[in-house]
């Protein structure tokens, strides 16, 4: 009898060690272990998180399965944790890497592979004219074929044409591959479709991502169904044969003295690095570096002038007096880089619509690579930090009146655009800040421009147009399709 009661105090004190989250960690919320921390509440994650922040401060955790999550809520301690080389990781996560092992390209990689491919992409976009005067042209061009696709629709309510997907896409792939893709290219908008599903099934893919236990207990057919597996892979595939297509259509026609996009740059350089033995190029990580510029490259910038066109629908007094700015100083020119200045209202309305839509509600994920204090509290090796950009976007220590719609909070006193703001980090912060925001910048500035010098926009007659996000993807903040009604301007 008394060995059994031994046993039992063994098992419960084993019990309560893996019960009891240890010392010095953040507060928040631990649970079990394996599963975590499951809510039983109706409230959405954002939700979920503001209560945690308002109960414990900037700094908690959060364990989701086996995954020590970390959220963050102050602008200068995430400014300061995300340049220290030991939180640049990222985790292993299939949102990341869908499913390729190894990671390769840009996203998801880390170490050398991550510092070489994010320089050499750099490198090459501002060789392009990323950020610069030279590159202004090619947006010109698909800003007015926009206007003109756009006029087809004018007077009728409707969604937001996919020729606004089509016109940002072909900026970037003009300087990645001298490419450029029609309106009713078959393979872009089954590219869009297949992303879109895989955005639509995060929620199911997270599971293998906070519990990879699930893939060792259960059968293939029945992980595959319930986390949405086939998904993943069929993305990866996806793209992968498209953008292959693509690189081996550029090596064939590639002139080694006079490289046309990066595509021919990487081959070029992959070519003299044959024979390295530490860092070599490989074909399929260019693949990758496609894949990541093709999604980071367009479809953030295409939801982001899709609120735009939410927000000035919604509010057009705003779009009324930004029309004004842009009639008297352009005089119906197509606006350049050097206009930013003259421009500072509209500059303050893409700011502002930056910050209320707040795309990556809670940031892309960091991993430490080694125990580390943050905030106080230890935060132990492998857990994941994530800055809440959402919440910091409307929190009152940064921005008064946070919930409002007012471009007006970026104007001084003197009447110019101020940029500097802490507190907004839509291009997250830090070494693994977003490699294209000086391209994202300047497309917003001058789609805008060029879009409201000849369009207004409004809600559909007896209708009201809601700015908010898709709740259906809570991972991100999607805009809601729906009708808006273009007209032409006189």
């Amino acid at each position: 009898m008394w060995v059994e009661v031994a046993l039992l105090v063994v098992l419960v004190v084993i019990l309560m060690q893996l019960l009891k989250k240890p010392e010095g960690l953040p507060p928040g919320r631990w649970g079990l272990p394996l599963i975590g921390y499951i809510p039983l509440t109706s409230k959405n994650l954002e939700e979920q998180l503001e209560d945690l922040h308002r109960q414990h401060g900037d700094v908690y955790l959060w364990r989701m399965g086996t995954q020590v999550m970390v959220f963050l809520h102050n602008y200068r301690m995430i400014k300061e944790v995300f340049n220290r080389p030991d939180s640049l990781d990222r985790p292993d996560w299939l949102f990341f890497n869908i499913n390729e092992k190894p990671p390769l390209g840009v996203g998801s990689t880390n170490g050398g592979r991550w510092h070489n491919n994010r320089r050499f992409s750099l490198r090459q976009l501002r060789d392009l004219g990323m950020g610069k005067s030279k590159l202004v042209g090619k947006v010109h061009e698909q800003a007015q074929w926009l206007v003109k696709e756009m006029k087809k629709q004018a007077g009728k309510p409707a969604p937001i044409p996919h020729a606004l997907s089509v016109a940002v896409t072909n900026v970037i792939w003009q300087m990645v591959g001298s490419r450029q893709f029609e309106v009713t290219d078959p393979k872009l908008k089954e590219f869009q479709d297949i992303f879109d599903e895989f955005l639509d099934s995060l929620t199911r893919i997270f599971i293998l991502d906070f519990m990879p236990w699930v893939q060792v207990i259960l059968p293939g057919p029945i992980v595959n169904k319930l986390c949405k597996l086939d998904v993943v892979n069929r993305t990866k595939e996806k793209f992968v044969d498209f953008f292959k297509a693509v690189v081996d259509e550029n090596q064939a026609t590639l002139d080694r003295d006079n490289p046309r996009d990066l595509i021919d740059s990487y081959l070029i350089e992959m070519e003299e690095r044959k024979d390295e033995v530490e860092a070599p190029l490989h074909e399929r990580d260019l693949v990758f570096i496609l894949i990541d510029l093709f999604s980071a490259g367009s479809s953030t910038t295409v939801d982001t002038l899709k609120f735009l066109f939410y927000y000035l629908a919604a509010n057009p007094g705003v779009q009324t007096k930004m029309q004004a700015e842009i009639d008297k100083e352009l005089h119906g020119v197509l606006a350049t880089l050097e206009d930013r200045a003259r421009l500072p209202y509209t500059e303050a309305v893409i700011h502002e619509v930056l910050r209320m839509s707040s795309l990556a509600a809670t940031g892309v994920q960091h991993m430490v690579i080694k125990d580390i204090q943050l905030g106080g509290y230890s935060i132990p090796k492998g857990s994941i930090l994530s800055a809440v950009a959402a919440s910091i976007h409307h929190d009152p220590r940064y921005w008064k009146d946070p919930h409002r719609f007012l471009p007006e909070r970026w104007i001084d006193e003197d009447g110019h655009f101020t940029s500097k703001k802490e507190g907004f980090l839509p291009f997250s912060v830090g070494k693994r800040n977003c490699l294209g925001e000086a391209l994202a910048r300047m497309e917003l500035f001058i789609f805008t421009t060029t879009v409201f010098q000849s369009l207004s926009v409004a809600a559909p007659p007896g209708k009201t147009v809601n700015p908010g996000h898709d709740p259906s993807r809570p991972m991100f903040h999607s805009p809601i399709t729906q009708d808006v009604l273009f007209t032409v301007r006189e």
